[in-house]
């Protein structure tokens, strides 16, 4: 790497300086909101919580175009600036399974309660919210790059995005207006259509993980679980052929479980 001029950090000072200043602008928002939810009741804050969840979203996006701004002027990537990001995608998420849970295989009832704090969000918010978060997501996996340390840790992070994205979307609801003429009904689709994929992702990339980093039995626990979330969907949906599918690799994954605990067994006893 050539060695990094004057002049090229004045420019990559110049053009940080619009960014930084970005940055303070929505923390002081955030933070007046952050506030402000701490004092109010429970489905009034969960809006507010949305904003700040929006405006963190908008921080991503700025610490990812500065350590573009970094490899344009220094031809160096700025970890700093995506370690930054990447806390943040993680942030948003969790705070967001705080509001509709982080339950994943158990039945719409047990968290159709808290996704009513966010009755008042339309169905297009609520699916826009979710790829607004997966978009942040890839632009920081693609800052960093293929072979970043952070791979399985991106893992985790779209395992929860994955259930926050089930836990927005209102099943009953869906059912009643799952026809064309009725308003919204593309978008639901969408959202119920980006679930299925997003789990059925997560749960392989969890099966790929039990095999290429040290095959801990609780990735292929998780591979299962988020496999029975996508098995429970398609089975309330009525669709013969992925129920069908889901149905088959459940069942072999847990029979590659039980293996692996009696191989485990069988090594203790020798």
């Amino acid at each position: 790497m050539a060695k990094v001029t004057n002049e090229q950090r004045v420019k990559y000072q110049e053009h940080i300086a619009f960014y930084k200043k970005k940055i303070e602008e929505l923390e002081k928002e955030i933070k007046t909101l952050k506030l402000k939810a701490a004092s109010e009741a429970a489905e009034i804050a969960s809006y507010t919580q949305i904003k700040a969840a929006k405006l963190l979203l908008q921080e991503i996006g700025i610490y990812c175009a500065m350590n573009e701004v970094s490899v344009d002027f220094l031809d160096v990537k700025n970890t700093s600036f995506l370690d930054k990001a990447r806390q943040f995608t993680s942030d948003v998420i969790i705070n967001l399974s705080k509001i509709v849970t982080n339950y994943l295989d158990v039945p719409f009832s047990d968290y159709e309660k808290q996704l009513a704090l966010l009755s008042e969000l339309t169905d297009s918010e609520k699916y826009e919210l979710i790829c607004q978060i997966g978009y942040c997501c890839d632009i920081v996996k693609h800052n960093f790059g293929e072979n970043s340390k952070w791979k399985w840790n991106f893992l985790d992070t779209d395992s929860r995005l994955a259930i926050v994205a089930k836990n927005m979307f209102d099943l009953r609801r869906y059912q009643k207006l799952d026809n064309p003429m009725e308003e919204g009904y593309n978008v639901r689709r969408a959202h119920i259509a980006l679930i299925q994929k997003m789990l059925l992702q997560v749960s392989l990339k969890f099966r790929e993980k039990y095999e290429l980093n040290g095959k801990d039995p609780e990735d292929l626990k998780k591979a299962i679980n988020f496999q029975c979330a996508l098995h429970r969907i398609v089975s309330i949906l009525g669709d013969p052929e992925k129920v069908e599918s889901s149905k088959k690799q459940i069942g072999v994954w847990k029979i590659l479980l039980e293996k692996h605990f009696a191989d485990e067994d069988a090594k203790k006893k020798r």
